[in-house]
Parts: structure tokens; sequence; C-alpha cells
């Protein structure tokens, strides 16, 4: 887990909360200061430090998302990595439950479902689904993310093998996923939700614009270079997505909740 000075400390009380809460606990916890924080995010880790035996790592100057993870991940000893935002909550057997898909041992790399929820988690109006079986994801990944970041986990030796996270903005998550693909994982996810993701904190209006779109482009570009997709895929899906970035909020908005997510 990565936070940095602009998480709001309620919420990211709750989500440490959500892990003392937790049928099972973890092996151990990194939890990455990214730059300074306020003192009010400070005294949120001071209050857990000790209930969940938090290994902190701590980076003078904020470096993003992408470089604080790959830092964080190299303090990991266990051989799974399972991710976390610090503002989203573990439903209460969420460890439990990968910990018993990962020793199963056929595959590298797996998350689950989300709930999305606004400012009350108690209040969950859409889901966020993606497919269970590694040919279906295949397939979904060519035109989304076939992953919800925040429920992933997978195998510290495949994390290493790719070179942890990439510094294109936006969307490293799905570029990690791209090139672990291509070093042969085999990968699932859980049809249980396992994270309340909040979504209300500005999510829909940043997913547009320029940088979006070049993002998306370079994308493409990848999975075109990395043999998962034709020319005419790449254009195609890159054109259509662009689109979308490219709209008003409100109806970028719209798109996402009821045509991307599932009603309750």
């Amino acid at each position: 887990m990565s936070v940095y000075n602009k998480e709001n400390p309620s919420a990211f009380s709750q989500s440490l909360q959500s892990i003392v809460n937790q049928t099972r606990q973890p092996e151990e916890i990194i939890l990455v200061r990214d730059g300074q924080l306020t003192p009010e995010l400070n005294a949120v880790i001071n209050n857990y430090k000790d209930i969940l035996k938090l290994k902190i790592v701590t980076i003078d100057k904020s470096i993003g998302l992408a470089n604080a993870l790959n830092i964080g991940a190299r303090e990991v000893t266990q051989p799974w990595i399972m991710r976390f935002d610090s503002d989203d909550i573990c439903v209460p057997d969420r460890i439990e439950k990968q910990y018993n898909r990962a020793i199963v041992g056929d595959v590298d790399l797996f998350g689950g479902q989300i709930a999305e929820f606004e400012k009350d988690p108690s209040s969950i109006y859409r889901i966020r689904r993606v497919p269970c079986l590694h040919d279906d994801i295949m397939l979904f990944m060519i035109k989304r993310n076939p992953f919800n970041h925040m429920t992933v986990c997978f195998k510290k030796t495949l994390f290493d093998l790719t070179g942890g996270y990439t510094l294109s903005p936006f969307m490293q998550d799905y570029e990690l996923w791209l090139n672990m693909f291509y070093h042969g994982a085999r990968a699932a996810n859980i049809n249980d939700v396992l994270v309340y993701a909040r979504v209300g904190n500005g999510m829909v209006s940043r997913r547009g614009g320029i940088k979006y779109i070049k993002n998306e482009i370079s994308l493409r570009y990848l999975m075109h270079k990395l043999g998962y997709i034709n020319s005419f895929q790449a254009l195609t899906i890159a054109s259509l997505r662009s689109f979308i970035f490219i709209l008003p909020v409100k109806l970028r908005s719209f798109i996402y909740q009821y045509l991307l997510r599932d009603a309750l």
C-alpha cells in the first residue's frame, strides 16, 4: 500500500481498519509513505503501526504511485504480493479467500470483483465485474482492463521478472498485466466482491483529456508490439476509447456507471 499527502485521513483509517477486521491476517504489510504526509495521516499510521505490525518505507519526496509501489515491492519477503489502495475497504474475508486461491497453485496472477461506493461503504450502487477464467481474461484484455487493480494478488517472482510497474501515467497496472502475460503468466479472478472501492473522489473526471488519450494510444501500441492485437484492432479500440475520454464528464460518468458496470 502507498499513501501520499492528499489522502483523506478518515478513508485511510477505514482502509487500515478493514485489514484489522480480516478473518486471516497477512504475513506482513508494507506501507510506503510517498513523500511528506500531513499530521493527520501520520497520526493514522501511528494508531495502526503496532496493531498491524506495519513495515513502513518512507520516501522523503513524493515520486508517484508506480515508483512507490516498486520500492515497496522490494521489501516484500513473502511469495505473493497483494495490492491494496489506501482509500478502499477490504471485505472481511478477502485475505482468506485469496490465500486459499493462491495455494491451489494453478495461477500466477488473480484478483476479484469490486463494489463501488461514493462516501458510505454501506451504500453500494455498482459492481465492476471482470471475467474469471484465463481465456476469457485474455479476450477481455483486448478492450478493457481485465483486473480490478486494488484486488490483485501476484507472485513476487513474476513481478520481479517483469521489472514491476512502468512509469507511464494512468495505466501502469494495465501495462503490468500485459508484461506478466508476455512472460507466460496464468490468470484468474475470483467471482466474489473482495473490495469496496471508493469512487466518489473525482475518479471519472480524472479519466479524460489529452493525457489519457496519449496514454491510450501508447497502451494499444504496446499491445500490438507484444502481439496481443493487430493494427486494425489497435486503431479501432484506441479511437473508441479516446472518444470516451473527450466526452463531457457527466456523459462519461453515465457510460462508466451504466454501460461498464453492473447494477446491484
